[in-house]
């Protein structure tokens, strides 16, 4: 059964062109899959290409996608929040190529409503690994209902 989910500019609170995650592929809660493509428009491409430190990013908004739909799901409103350390960061390809596609996932190893560590990968689309890492997340006072 495919599900489909909202428009990702309604589970992370970002616009372009710093929101690149394209769409939520699935998701069920603590985990998440998008996929997105590297945009001539992104401001950090240069020569056509992006240095891989900046899937950090990406893997971050699959992670804010994945606590969005869990507000979506629950009616309340998207939290902000902001990655506060990152270790065991591997980088596996130098460069994303514009044109490209990619997917990211996120998967939530524990956390509480402040604070959460999440593992997140990148592959290209023929599924090849581009990076990995383990977050640390904080996140902002939950919105008035």
């Amino acid at each position: 059964m495919n599900q489909t989910f909202p428009a990702v500019s309604e589970l992370v609170p970002h616009q372009a062109p710093v929101l690149a995650l394209e769409e939520v592929t699935s998701w069920e809660l603590g985990h998440a899959n998008g996929k997105l493509t590297i945009r001539d428009s992104n401001p950090f491409v240069r020569d056509g290409e992006l240095n891989t430190v900046m899937s950090l990013e990406y893997m971050a908004q699959c992670v804010a996608a994945c606590l969005g739909m869990e507000a979506y799901i629950s009616g309340v409103n998207v939290r902000v929040g902001m990655v506060i350390a990152c270790r065991k960061m591997e980088i596996l390809q130098p460069v994303l190529r514009v044109g490209q596609t990619y997917s990211v996932k996120a998967d939530c190893v524990r956390g509480t409503d402040a604070i959460s560590h999440y593992d997140g990968e990148m592959r290209s689309a023929d599924g090849e690994l581009v990076a990995t890492c383990t977050m640390t997340l904080v996140h902002g006072e939950k919105p008035p209902k």
